[in-house]
């Protein structure tokens, strides 16, 4: 759904005359166009532009904006690296260019929506098509730039959400959804400023499937215990799922565990003098330990054997 919107999102925002022409060849030198362009040729172009049409409040509306632009320091900084990271336009802006300052991010952006919106049409009712697209080469890479961040953004969190919520996400026992869902109202597990699921999650379970590592002496036994955790999602990308496989899994879980005084599959963990200990998860792969005067070594693989319950 979040793709189906980007891709509408780019479609409804096209510049006119700014369509990407077909062939590959003129596509890869509008590209490299794009890329050459700077703060200061977009400042450049909206000057050239308000001085073709000679209208005063939008020539006082440009003078006002391109007033904020003129520090060399950022005259040259590319169009197109204000928005190469995934994170709002003028955050982005602050954090790769230092000495762009809020005032002068929001002047960048206040000068692409205005040739948009009242320096596009009338220009090309002045001085014609073509003349108008040499112009707006720099207005339309920023835009550009921006449609494809918009892009891969929305696909970026449509990719999460389908790790954490997806058929490939570790299967959930009632507690654990009444758990999460609830805390989602806690900042740390609830959805990013850019409105992607937390990487974080509450893990709670009974798991009569431990199986103890044998010693001298001993055998394999099962073990039942109750688990308190914390599940991280891994969103880097060739991790989880089939492509990740075992070695590179989409999520790992840290967390402490209780044992019963016996051994034995459905046995009570608080049964007798408990055993504690702790685990660590590696995707579904699973390992333990428990204390005491019979401590073991633990491992298991994630599986529920009922739904919703253990």
């Amino acid at each position: 759904m979040l793709a189906i919107t980007a891709v509408a999102f780019m479609a409804s925002t096209a510049p006119l005359g700014a369509q990407p022409p077909a062939d590959s060849s003129a596509r890869a030198a509008l590209a490299t166009r794009f890329a050459r362009q700077t703060i200061d040729s977009l400042v450049r172009a909206l000057a050239t532009a308000d001085s073709l049409l000679n209208l005063p409040l939008l020539h006082a509306k440009v003078q006002d904006v391109s007033s904020r632009l003129t520090r060399p320091e950022i005259a040259a900084q590319p169009l197109q690296a204000l928005v190469a990271e995934r994170a709002r336009f003028s955050d982005v802006a602050r954090r790769r260019v230092r000495a762009l300052t809020a005032a002068e991010a929001a002047a960048i952006d206040t000068l692409a929506a205005l040739a948009e919106q009242s320096v596009r049409r009338p220009l090309a009712g002045a001085v014609g098509a073509t003349r108008t697209r040499e112009l707006f080469v720099p207005v339309d890479a920023f835009n550009s730039a921006r449609r494809q961040q918009s892009l891969a953004e929305s696909l970026e969190r449509l990719r999460r959400f389908e790790r954490k919520y997806g058929p490939d996400a570790p299967t959930r026992n009632i507690a654990e959804v009444g758990l999460n869902y609830a805390a989602q109202w806690l900042p740390v597990f609830g959805p990013r400023p850019d409105e992607s699921p937390s990487r974080l999650e509450l893990s709670a379970a009974y798991v009569p499937t431990w199986i103890s590592m044998p010693r001298k002496g001993t055998r394999s036994d099962a073990v039942s215990v109750a688990e308190a955790g914390l599940r991280v999602y891994i969103w880097r990308p060739g991790w989880g799922g089939q492509e990740g496989g075992v070695l590179r899994p989409g999520h790992v879980t840290v967390g402490a565990l209780v044992a019963g005084e016996g051994d034995g599959a459905l046995e009570s963990p608080f049964r007798g003098r408990s055993r504690l200990g702790g685990y660590v998860a590696w995707g579904n792969a699973k390992v333990g330990f428990i204390g005491g005067r019979d401590s073991r070594i633990l491992v298991t693989r994630k599986v529920q054997l009922i739904p919703w319950t253990f």
